[in-house]
C-alpha cells in the first residue's frame, strides 16, 4: 500500500489516537478534517495499521505479518473505500451497502457491508477508512449513517474530508471530528523532496520546490498536484492576462497548450479540471491582487510578485472594474457544475478584462 507512510506533521495526533485506543477511549468513528493534501487520508490509514500491528505500540512496527500486510494491502481486517482507485465520481451506495444487481459503470466490488459481515480475522478488531467521505452521495450516507448508529464491538469507522459541511448533519452527529491543519514550510518542502522526486542538489528545483509550497499554502498534495497540473506556468499566462501584458485570447489559446496532467475518466473531465484549475488561479491571483492593494505583505502570499503586478497595473485601477472582473470570474468557476464548455467558460473569464 503505497499511501501507508508514516504523516508528517500528524504524528504526534494519530500516536494520541493510538493511546485512547490502548486504553479503550477512541470513539467508534472519527472525521479527519483539515485542508487538502495534508495527509489526512494517510493519518487514518497510519492509525489503522498501529491499532492492527502485532506490538500494539503508538506507530506500526512495520516488521510484524500484520503490518506487512497492511502495507501490501492485504490486511483482512483493514478495508479502504476510495472513489478515486476505482474511478468514480462520487461514492454510491454500492460502496456502503451490498447490492446484487449493479449498473456496469458502478462500482463493483465489496461493499462496507460485505466487510463487516465476515469475522475479524486477527482479533484486533475491524477498520473502515473512507477517503473522501464528502463525495458520499446521500442514499450512501444514509445507509452509512445506520452503521454509525448501531456500532459493532471492536469496528471503528475512520471518514476523512476537507469539506466535513458537506456530510449529512446526521451523519457528522455520530462522529467525532479531529481536525489536522496545514503543514509548515520545512515540512512541506520535506514532503515534495521525497514523493515528488525533486533533486536538493538542483539549486532551479529547490526554487520551484519552494515556489510550490508557497502556492498551496502547507498542502504537500496540493503542491504535488499543482506541480503535476503545471499550474506555476498556468499562473504566469493568467497573470500576464490580467495585468494586460498580453491579449487575452492569445493566454487563452496557450493555457490549454501547457502539457500538464489532468485526471478524469474521459477528456470532457479532464478539460474541465484543466479549467477549474485555470478559473481558481485566476481568482487566488485576483484576491491576492486586492490584498497588496490593502497593503498586504507581498511575501505572505501565494502569488506574491504575480498580484503584485497586476495590483500596479491599469488593469485594477478603479474598484467597478475590480468588482466587475472578479465577479466574472466567480461566476464561470460556479458555472462549470452546468457541464457547459470548459474552453467557453475561460474565454468568457478572459474576456472580462479591459482590451
Amino acid at each position: 500500500m503505497t499511501d501507508l507512510i508514516r504523516p508528517r506533521g500528524h504524528q504526534d495526533a494519530v500516536a494520541g489516537l493510538a493511546r485512547s485506543a490502548r486504553e479503550g477511549r477512541l470513539p467508534h468513528a472519527l472525521l479527519l478534517s483539515g485542508p487538502d493534501g495534508v495527509g489526512k487520508f494517510r493519518a487514518a490509514l497510519w492509525l489503522g495499521a498501529t491499532l492492527l500491528c502485532e506490538e500494539a505500540g503508538e506507530a506500526p512496527c512495520g516488521a510484524c505479518g500484520s503490518c506487512k500486510r497492511a502495507r501490501a494491502a492485504s490486511h483482512a481486517d483493514l478495508f479502504v473505500v476510495d472513489a478515486r482507485a476505482h474511478e468514480q465520481d462520487e461514492l454510491t451506495i454500492f460502496f456502503v451497502a451490498h447490492r446484487e444487481d449493479r449498473p456496469s459503470t458502478a462500482y463493483q466490488g465489496t461493499s462496507i457491508e460485505d466487510f463487516l459481515g465476515l469475522r475479524a480475522a486477527e482479533g484486533r478488531g475491524k477498520f473502515v477508512v473512507i477517503r473522501e467521505a464528502h463525495r458520499l452521495n446521500e442514499v450512501a450516507q444514509n445507509a452509512l449513517l445506520k452503521m454509525l448508529e448501531e456500532p459493532r464491538d471492536g469496528v471503528h469507522f475512520f471518514l476523512e474530508t476537507a469539506t466535513p459541511d458537506a456530510l449529512l448533519e446526521t451523519v457528522r452527529s455520530r462522529v467525532v471530528e479531529v481536525r489536522l491543519g496545514g503543514l509548515d514550510r520545512e515540512t512541506c518542502e520535506a514532503v515534495l523532496f521525497e514523493a515528488g522526486g525533486f533533486d536538493r542538489t538542483d539549486s532551479g528545483q529547490v526554487a520551484e520546490v519552494a515556489g510550490l509550497v508557497r502556492l498551496a499554502g502547507g498542502s504537500p498534495g496540493v503542491a504535488l498536484d499543482l506541480h503535476a497540473r503545471r499550474a506555476p506556468e498556468l499562473a504566469l499566462l493568467i497573470g500576464a492576462a490580467l495585468a494586460g501584458e498580453r491579449a487575452p485570447h492569445d493566454v487563452a489559446a496557450d493555457l490549454w497548450e501547457v502539457d500538464g496532467e489532468y485526471r478524469g475518466k474521459t477528456a470532457f473531465v479532464r478539460r474541465r479540471v484543466r479549467a477549474e484549475t485555470i478559473l481558481d488561479l485566476g481568482l487566488g491571483i485576483l484576491a491576492d491582487a486586492e490584498r497588496c492593494l490593502g497593503g498586504g505583505e507581498v511575501a505572505a502570499l501565494r502569488h506574491g510578485s504575480t498580484a503584485e503586478s497586476l495590483a500596479a497595473s491599469a488593469t485594477l485601477a478603479s474598484a467597478p472594474d475590480r468588482r466587475r472582473i472578479g465577479r466574472a470570474w466567480l461566476a464561470a468557476r460556479e458555472d462549470l457544475r452546468l457541464n457547459l464548455s470548459p474552453e467557453a467558460l475561460v474565454d468568457r473569464a478572459l474576456a472580462s478584462l479591459p482590451r
